[in-house]
Formats: C-alpha cells, sequence, structure tokens
C-alpha cells in the first residue's frame, strides 16, 4: 500500500524547463542561438551538487562576457522559470490529507530558498535536495537517504519525476514510479492506482 507520494520539483511539480531558461538568457546576451529540447542542453552538475556558485556556473555554460546587469536578468529568468501550477498546488494539498509528501530533487540554491520563502515546500516532509547533499539523482544513496528519512519501504513510496532515467533505481528499488508528462496524465495514473486526491 502506498503511504508516501515523492515529488521531483522542476519539470514536475514546478512547471517550466531548463530549454526555456537557456533560450532566455541568450536573448538577453544578444547570442543567435535557440534549443528546442531539454536534451540539448547539458548543464553543469556541479551547481545541482552545490559545489559552484550560479555566477560561474552561468558564465562557464555561456561562455561569453556577462555585465553585471545581465547577470541579474539571468539569475531572475532562472528564479522565475519553474513555477508550481496553481492545479498543482491544489492536487498536492488534496493528496497530503491522505498521504506523507516529500521532495526529492536535483536542486540549486536559489530556486529552493524561492520555493520555501513562497511556501512550496509546506506539504512536504523530507525535503531531500541534491545541492544540500552533493548527490544527483541517479546515484542511489540519494534515494536510499528519502527512504530512511520517510521510515518506509520503497514499495510503500511512489515516485513521480519527468525524467525516465532518475525513475530506474527508484524502480529497482521497489518504489512504484509515474513518468509525469502532464497534469491530467499524472491524475489519471493517480487514480488507476485507487490514489485519494
Amino acid at each position: 500500500m502506498i503511504k508516501a507520494i515523492i515529488f521531483d520539483v522542476g519539470g514536475t511539480y514546478a512547471a517550466g524547463s531548463i530549454t526555456t531558461f537557456v533560450n532566455k538568457s541568450y536573448k538577453i546576451l544578444n547570442i543567435d542561438k535557440t534549443f528546442s529540447t531539454n536534451e540539448q542542453v547539458i548543464f553543469d552538475a556541479n551547481l545541482n551538487k552545490g559545489l559552484i556558485s550560479h555566477e560561474n556556473c552561468f558564465k562557464k555554460y555561456f561562455n561569453v562576457p556577462i555585465s553585471d546587469e545581465q547577470m541579474a536578468e539571468i539569475k531572475k529568468a532562472w528564479t522565475t522559470n519553474w513555477i508550481p501550477t496553481e492545479e498543482m498546488l491544489e492536487l498536492v494539498k488534496n493528496l497530503a490529507k491522505s498521504y506523507r509528501l516529500a521532495i526529492l530533487s536535483n536542486s540549486d540554491s536559489l530556486n529552493s530558498e524561492k520555493f520555501e520563502k513562497q511556501g512550496c515546500y509546506k506539504y512536504f516532509d523530507p525535503i531531500i535536495l541534491s545541492h544540500e547533499l552533493a548527490i544527483l539523482k541517479p546515484d542511489i544513496k540519494i534515494y536510499d537517504i528519502t527512504l530512511e528519512k520517510l521510515n518506509l519501504n520503497a514499495n510503500e513510496c511512489l515516485f513521480i519525476d519527468d525524467q525516465e532515467k532518475v525513475l530506474v533505481p527508484a524502480r529497482e528499488l521497489g518504489m512504484d514510479t509515474i513518468l509525469f508528462k502532464s497534469l491530467p496524465q499524472l491524475k489519471e495514473e493517480l487514480g488507476l492506482r485507487g490514489i485519494k486526491f
């Protein structure tokens, strides 16, 4: 029986994509380039491990001179790119009435601070963030930490993420998983499992 539902953040709980952020940043920097899929964007994993600052990450990634004004705009684009929709917030609020909810995210300090301040994490405990642990999904250690904090067996947990590669270790441990594609699809899959919301 499912006792806990674990959510990824970016692209799942919070709508948004790395592609949108990079394309906005290209405009800010007057770079004539666009990406069409997230797979084309290879971002520095050290940011999600908390090992590099946002400024240094962006300078390294875009590899052009960035003025203070442009850096401020890029950071604003970064922190406004991923936002939970009203419909997702309502779903989470309803799920929290019957299930324990947790966050397991390849995260960064700026967005995590923003989500915390805005109350986006209030229904979740524990909140497992890669930049605080220097461990990224799909490293099995971060899933083990999540289960330990929940004090539950893997087969009592459902993990929802928008990336198939990070669902694989969760399934190997014995969790049920949902590959998130859209809110209607998520609700349908939850309904098929008899999950109340």
